[in-house]
């Protein structure tokens, strides 16, 4: 991802204030992840290119809904963590790591973003909901939502932790890089 991929060693205090430091609302947060992810389309639409194992996550047309309003669609309806909007984000540029690219496109970003958001807070959060209802949010059948939730999994190899600086890291320059000037 574009100024996110790399981690420098922080100290426990700037863990500390990072682990403290709140983002202000839903809003805030869809919006940042709607710039972020947006660019990232972009850039992944100039490439041709398509990897076959993420040819699942290929809607037939692109979705009418804006990202912007399907990310507070996720937060809403699903109740999950604004942590986990972010974890989402990380699990996607894993497989972008995998591929050495951008594998976000149109086409895919609202299907790939939503099962990477809902298997973080199936992995991260207190409280989660059956993959029906998921499906539901996604506007997807639970079927499809089953065996993009598979695909994911074993693209990922299963490694669904996250160490908790490079989730402080990647908050940290989504805060700086989207909340200050979205542009």
């Amino acid at each position: 991802m574009q100024n996110l991929d790399s981690t420098k060693e922080l100290t426990y205090e700037q863990q500390h204030e990072l682990y403290n430091q709140q983002i202000a609302d839903n809003k805030q947060i869809s919006s940042a992840m709607a710039y972020l992810l947006m660019d990232l389309c972009e850039e992944g639409d100039n490439d041709a290119n398509n990897i076959q194992e993420l040819e699942s996550f290929n809607s037939p047309k692109v979705p009418s809904i804006s990202i912007y309003d399907y990310i507070c669609r996720i937060l809403k309806q699903a109740q999950c963590s604004q942590e986990c909007l972010i974890m989402g984000l990380i699990l996607i540029d894993k497989l972008s790591q995998k591929w050495g690219r951008i594998i976000v496109k149109s086409i895919n970003v609202h299907r790939l973003y939503v099962v990477s958001v809902m298997l973080s807070a199936k992995f991260y959060d207190d409280r989660f909901f059956q993959n029906s209802y998921y499906a539901k949010v996604a506007g997807i059948s639970h079927e499809e939502f089953n065996h993009l939730e598979r695909v994911l999994v074993f693209l990922l190899d299963f490694k669904l932790i996250i160490d908790p600086l490079l989730f402080f890291t990647y908050r940290q320059r989504i805060i700086t890089n989207y909340f200050d000037n979205p542009e």
